[in-house]
């Protein structure tokens, strides 16, 4: 009796708590050990919450050093919800997750639904969810409305960048790779929309060959966006800078390691190993 007990209570902290309501009438997707994770983050990070948003991004990017790897997290269903998985991470959900929590670390009241508040500002367009239009898909996009908010500023051109002029059309030329398009096509022409506003918004990027010369000036909490030679796809990865040993190196969710880890290689020697990856966009947190 007492073994069936503490299943049954093992599976009320890890069943979903999909479709919950709080009171500002977002829903969220999420499970109860989510919420512990993120009350054991905040207790662990607090003592860190006078330092600077770049030193306390990497700070809570490290804490989840280890946490597995999952792809497409955000992809749960026909109706957009508020994920929040902190037991598996893609990279774009490592990265807006160590923003949110440091952000709710940074607030006077570090709650889980402070965490989701800052989750839906930084995912979503104009930080509101109208369903799944709504939610930033690609990353340049992801940059300019995310600068717009304040919450972080594009430097690359300043850096060196030089222009980075392609056509971006990857989600309306593939539909059947993501659920929601596949089972609703209505909402194609949207997404084709979006990515004509994104190929006419102007971004600059540093090519992987020059990113050794502008490597003493990236510093550590700067978010990168990984550029790619994909047809009509602008960003295929993303991480958090962190430095080792005197060199700048990656930490993300990496998918050929199934886990969160700091790369093996300074990002220079890491962008050059791989032929998909063409240079970085270069984020400071405000």
């Amino acid at each position: 009796m007492q073994i069936h007990f503490y299943l049954i209570l093992l599976l009320f902290y890890l069943l979903p708590a999909a479709n919950k309501l709080p009171g500002n009438g977002y829903l969220i997707d999420s499970t109860k050990e989510d919420s512990l994770i993120f009350s054991g983050k905040v207790q662990h990070l607090t003592v860190f919450d006078k330092y600077p948003d770049n030193k306390l991004l990497v700070k809570t990017g490290e804490s989840f050093l280890g946490t597995l790897y999952l792809g497409k997290t955000l992809e749960k269903g026909d109706s957009e919800t508020l994920v929040i998985n902190l037991r598996e991470f893609d990279c774009t959900t490592f990265v807006e997750s160590c923003m949110a929590l440091s952000l709710a670390i940074k607030s006077e009241e570090p709650t889980f639904e402070r965490f989701a508040e800052s989750l839906i500002k930084i995912r979503y367009r104009d930080g509101k969810i109208n369903g799944y239009t709504s939610r930033l898909h690609y990353f340049t996009e992801w940059i300019s409305d995310n600068q717009k908010k304040g919450l972080i500023t594009d430097i690359t051109k300043e850096l060196g960048g030089i222009p980075f002029d392609k056509r971006i059309d990857f989600m309306s030329t593939h539909p059947n790779s993501y659920m929601q398009l596949a089972n609703d096509p209505s909402l194609i022409d949207k997404i084709h929309e979006i990515e004509n506003n994104i190929s006419r918004s102007p971004h600059y990027y540093i090519p992987k060959e020059e990113v050794k010369s502008i490597e003493h000036k990236l510093k550590d909490g700067m978010i990168v966006a990984i550029t790619t030679s994909l047809n009509g796809l602008d960003i295929i990865h993303t991480g958090i800078l962190i430095s080792e040993k005197g060199r700048i190196h990656l930490l993300h969710a990496s998918s050929d390691c199934k886990k969160v880890v700091i790369s093996e290689k300074p990002l220079e020697e890491y962008l050059l190993g791989n032929k998909l990856q063409t240079g970085i966009m270069v984020l400071k947190v405000n």
